[in-house]
């Protein structure tokens, strides 16, 4: 029943304020390591996976708009300031926005709050419901550029990841349909 409402709602915001573009939002880590997946193996051989031992990250704010349109911000934190960052950088973008965020724990930091609550006119907030992330489609994102950039490899430094995480995630074609993804 309340992913019936949580549709509803964006329906109703977005027939209450046609001018403002619909955007998904959404953070994740990327860790300078490879991610195990599946392999063939030789019966009886023990497959080996290579490791940096390091735990360099970069952390990834990611922005998908209705349109289809993108932005993924980095930074070397994930907190309420990195977030504030990347809400001013959203908002230049792309004007009056509705914003659907989950509740991540710097999404209802303090000064979060104070910055959205100044510039309610421009950022209507809408609240994943608990515990469906697989309503973001921001998370098919990411699950894409980890399995490409980290599946089964390692890099031969941390920027160099870096520097192909960012070539994936600005030139890669994500082709979600919001729709579907938030449909009451």
């Amino acid at each position: 029943m309340k992913l019936r409402t949580f549709g509803k709602k964006i329906q109703r915001l977005k027939r209450q304020y046609p001018e403002f573009e619909l955007l998904c939002e959404d953070e994740s880590t990327f860790l300078y390591d490879s991610i195990s997946r599946k392999v063939w193996v030789q019966k009886g051989v023990k497959p080996r996976r290579f490791v940096t031992g390091l735990h360099k990250r970069i952390h990834i704010f990611g922005f998908l708009s209705e349109d289809k349109r993108k932005m993924f911000l980095s930074d070397n934190k994930m907190n309420a300031k990195s977030f504030l960052k990347s809400l001013y950088k959203i908002r230049k973008r792309f004007g009056k926005i509705i914003l659907i965020i989950d509740r991540a724990p710097w999404h209802k930091a303090k000064k979060v709050q104070r910055y959205l609550s100044k510039y309610r006119r421009e950022i209507k907030v809408v609240w994943f419901p608990r515990g469906c992330p697989d309503m973001n489609p921001v998370e098919e994102c990411w699950r894409q550029a980890k399995r490409e950039v980290n599946g089964g490899r390692i890099h031969e430094n941390f920027e160099m990841m870096k520097k192909e995480l960012r070539k994936f995630l600005r030139y890669n074609e994500f082709k979600q349909d919001m729709r579907k993804y938030l449909r009451p």
